[in-house]
């Protein structure tokens, strides 16, 4: 039962921050929509506010939540576990007084954090298949991305690509290496790295998932 309680408490907590977050995006006039950072958390929003409803429902009842909406859930997670690592470790160096917006601290850091701990506190066991499935939120944003960026679309202070590893426009091209500053190998091997990250954050929850739940059975 407090298991549960927790879990409620961080899945109201992720709703809460993603949409203060997204709001403030908003309010400082930038189409946040256009960015895998806004997208991401409102997956995991949208999904962690079904699984507090759901499970404040069924509390006392005792129900348990389907096996493939835990599937979705864990998908999510590791996205917006991806959104967080990129910023604080990627993006954030390169920004001047990056945690200085509540907006960033909330998409990038809160709502990563409470989704994770989630997961966890939630804890079931997950399939390889799951794992892979992963994949298919970052490879749907490449698409998305790539669109945009032949399409023009303006992401922001009249750049038409989100992130620099995004920029079909490289410096040293797509496959190129040897660039200054973050450019320094093209777009294609910024993806090859993008997507083994994800699943190597999704294989290792996995492993620990099955191991604690394991470990409680």
């Amino acid at each position: 039962m407090t298991r549960k309680i927790v879990s409620v408490i961080l899945e109201f907590a992720v709703a809460l921050s993603a949409a203060v977050g997204v709001a403030l995006t908003a309010a400082m006039g930038v189409n946040g929509f256009l960015y895998f950072t806004v997208q991401s958390n409102l997956w995991v929003a949208a999904v962690l506010l079904v699984f507090a409803v759901w499970q404040t429902v069924q509390l006392r009842r005792g129900g348990e939540i389907p096996q493939w909406l835990w599937s979705i859930k864990f998908v999510f997670t590791v996205s917006i576990t991806l959104t967080g690592l990129v910023f604080c470790a990627v993006l954030a160096p390169t920004m001047k007084g990056a945690f200085n917006s509540a907006a960033n601290v909330l998409t990038h850091v809160v709502v990563p954090l409470c989704s994770v701990a989630d997961l966890f506190v939630a804890k079931r066991r997950t399939d390889a298949k799951t794992a892979w499935w992963s994949l298919a939120p970052p490879i749907y944003y490449l698409g998305f991305a790539s669109l945009g960026y032949v399409l023009k679309w303006d992401f922001g202070y009249g750049a038409n690509y989100p992130y620099f590893f995004l920029n079909w426009g490289s410096p040293v091209g797509a496959f190129g290496f040897g660039g200054g500053g973050e450019y320094f190998m093209g777009t294609f091997w910024w993806i090859l790295v993008m997507l083994a990250l994800v699943s190597g954050i999704a294989f290792l929850y996995r492993a620990i998932l099955n191991r604690i739940t394991k470990a409680k059975n």
